[in-house]
């Protein structure tokens, strides 16, 4: 917010000529008819101060934009499970990943060793969004196809690279065939802030399989060329309709292969188990189905890149992680402002609010960053602190007074908004509203900034001085 400075008396030049003198107190009186002054700015290094106003009715064109499927891979993180949301559609998350055979050459087993079982260990990442209530169903493949990774120079045209892209990729829609009849299955009730592991024990005949190669020393399980034909990889799935999405961390992730056998020296029964970790977590990614056909951005198709303006879903927009959903933002009349002879620019706030009842369910995102699109639509880089380098986020600050009030983020623009000085007008560049671009690819917090006055709840405020 802009606190309103305290108004002080304006001071003109004493050895100005009374003609001019009058000429100027006219002007100032037109002027105080004319506008409304919120209060006064003192400029640096002069005695002098000016009336300082405030501009927030520049208009600003709001949509909701559905970016190119994004890069999935490599971020560390396992999120699966559905979500059902009015606002932003059906959601579904599925995981794919790898395990390596590092530690199956370093283990020695005593000849009477036995199979226990073999089962897939998932300690919590900590996130999860949704309803945690709910039993919660996951299937666990066997993936039957290569993954192999879209090579750099094939997964963006040059100059179509996000800011939040590297390298080679697999997208939120890439998907491999897997064996439908599952290796196993869990239901459970989620506890992700806990330090409690899923397990999902898996198939005997699979078990069986994977403890005499290992036995027996084959290639199949000691080279690493052949254990990656032997084992292409895993899919996690889930299989029920409970709202919520559970992560897990990729590097925790274990196979374990339990085994016993007689111990000599006493006799007793002794239980050891094999380890097996995702050794490369490139080849794990997320992919993400996405049904929007009954909610209120429907019309919007989750596949392809477009956008839906705000009037065509009743002044409402929406952003959220995962499916590539931003928040378009232009000002089609802001270059004509800034660059008007008698303005000086002190400092523009943009401010996004969300409505007073959202969904405790689906809570609005504690944070979000801005992402400066070119314009072929393609985010290129992220807002920084005004004449500052550090990426800019702006905090969800709840309104409290008179009760539960609407949620408010606050970015300074002033850098922004002053660059449009003297500047080339380009009408096609825009500003991409979004959670943080650190879980942009990982979570899938969703945000619905509301409507007053037949607009949506974003302004752009200006401080400038008219002189």
């Amino acid at each position: 917010m802009i606190t309103e400075p305290k108004p002080k008396k304006v001071t003109y030049f004493s050895c100005w000529p009374l003609r001019t003198k009058l000429f100027v107190l006219s002007l100032a009186a037109f002027h105080m008819l004319a506008c409304t002054k919120e209060g006064t700015i003192s400029l640096n290094n002069t005695n002098d101060q000016l009336g300082a106003e405030i501009a927030d009715s520049i208009t600003v064109q709001a949509a909701t934009y559905q970016l190119d499927p994004l890069p999935a891979n490599g971020q560390g993180v396992m999120l699966v499970g559905k979500m059902s949301d009015e606002v932003t559609g059906d959601l579904t998350v599925s995981s794919y990943f790898r395990i390596g055979n590092a530690e199956i050459s370093s283990v020695s087993l005593p000849s009477d060793a036995r199979l226990d079982s073999v089962s897939f260990a998932l300690p919590y990442q900590g996130y999860y969004y949704g309803d945690t209530t709910a039993m919660q169903s996951l299937t666990l493949h066997r993936v039957t196809e290569d993954i192999e990774l879209i090579t750099e120079s094939n997964a963006w045209e040059e100059d179509e690279r996000p800011v939040f892209a590297s390298g080679s990729t697999l997208f939120t829609n890439s998907s491999f065939n897997y064996d439908a009849a599952p290796l196993g299955s869990v239901s459970f009730y989620p506890k992700p802030t806990s330090k409690d592991t899923v397990f999902i024990k898996l198939a005997d005949s699979f078990g069986q399989d994977l403890w005499e190669k290992i036995q027996n020393k084959t290639s199949q399980v000691t080279s690493s060329e052949e254990f990656l034909q032997y084992m292409k990889g895993f899919v996690l799935r889930p299989t029920n309709e409970a709202s919520v999405l559970t992560a897990f961390p990729v590097d925790s992730i274990l196979l374990n292969v339990y085994y016993s056998y007689t111990n000599t020296t006493d006799g007793k029964k002794v239980q050891e188990n094999i380890q097996m970790k995702v050794t490369d977590n490139t080849y794990q990614f997320n992919e993400v189905q996405v049904d929007r056909s009954r909610s209120i951005i429907s019309q919007l198709a989750a596949d392809t890149e477009g956008e839906l303006p705000a009037s065509e879903t009743n002044q409402q927009v929406v952003l959220q992680g995962l499916t590539g959903l931003v928040t378009k933002i232009q000002f089609p009349y802001l270059y004509e402002f800034v660059n008007r002879n008698d303005v000086i620019i002190n400092k523009a706030e943009l401010i996004v609010e969300t409505p007073a009842n959202s969904q405790v369910l689906y809570a609005a995102p504690t944070a979000l960053n801005i992402m400066l699109a070119n314009a072929y639509g393609v985010p290129t880089s992220l807002l920084t602190a005004s004449y500052e380098t550090t990426t800019q986020t702006a905090y969800l600050i709840n309104d409290l007074s008179g009760g539960v009030g609407n949620g408010r983020y606050t970015f300074n623009l002033t850098e922004y908004v002053s660059n449009y000085r003297g500047a080339d007008e380009d009408k096609k560049s825009a500003l991409y509203l979004t959670i943080p671009t650190s879980d942009l690819l990982v979570k899938a917090d969703r945000l619905l900034i509301g409507s007053a006055d037949g607009r949506p709840m974003i302004k752009l405020r200006i401080l400038y001085t008219k002189y």
